[in-house]
């Protein structure tokens, strides 16, 4: 399942302010302002693309690609009785609708905007637009916001050969999650600051961010 993803709307804010960034390194003058303003975007980034989450609000575009379906010969029981209770049980696709599942990246996301797709490389337009309801009002779509990282479930039949979601993502100043992420980020600020020949970030400081990370399964 290829996912790539960029930002259209980059953050107006950082997670760090330039004061506190120049407190923690005991700078007093406004000399490296610039270059310490730079070295807090890129701490932000570097954190970003380890955790995989936005720490600040910016506008994400993620393309997801759904594996090729399985192809082979037809396997399993035949001429069995027909199960009456099929239609009753949960997550059981029903005339055909298969749940697709596609992970959020650089989440949480805050706001939904869209969710686009193509049926092959060559559509023109190139994607067409999903709309939230069927005609009789049902969900196309539904974001799961409780999911680490969060999820868009697709319920509506396509033939997708891949899709496009964007989204409002970002993480509220005061969530524990970014104010734990505090301390590293000093740490490798400070660390590029002190070394900005470009050595490779100490295991240290990358362990510090490694472990906040959640894996998806």
């Amino acid at each position: 399942m290829p996912i790539s993803y960029k930002i259209i709307a980059l953050p107006s804010a950082e997670p760090i302010t330039l004061t506190d960034a120049k407190d923690y390194l005991n700078v007093d003058f406004s000399s490296k302002d610039t270059l310490i303003s730079r070295l807090i975007t890129d701490a932000r980034r570097y954190a970003e693309n380890m955790l995989h989450k936005s720490l600040v609000t910016q506008t994400i575009q993620l393309i997801y690609e759904p594996d090729p379906v399985a192809q082979g010969e037809l396997s399993g029981p035949i001429g069995m009785r027909f199960d009456e209770d099929l239609w009753e049980r949960p997550n059981v696709p029903l005339l055909g609708t298969a749940r697709i599942v596609i992970p959020c990246l650089m989440g949480p996301v805050q706001t939904f905007t869209s969710l686009e797709y193509q049926l092959t490389r060559m559509d023109n337009p190139e994607w067409t637009l999903v709309s939230e309801t069927d005609s009789g009002g049902n969900a196309n779509y539904r974001l799961d916001s409780y999911a680490d990282p969060n999820e868009v479930n697709v319920f509506t039949i396509l033939a997708a050969s891949r899709y496009r979601l964007t989204y409002v993502a970002g993480s509220d100043a005061m969530d524990p999650k970014i104010l734990d992420l505090r301390t590293p980020l000093f740490s490798l600020i400070n660390f590029w600051y002190e070394h900005r020949e470009g050595d490779a970030v100490p295991d240290g400081i990358r362990q510090q961010f490694a472990e906040r990370r959640v894996f998806m399964l």
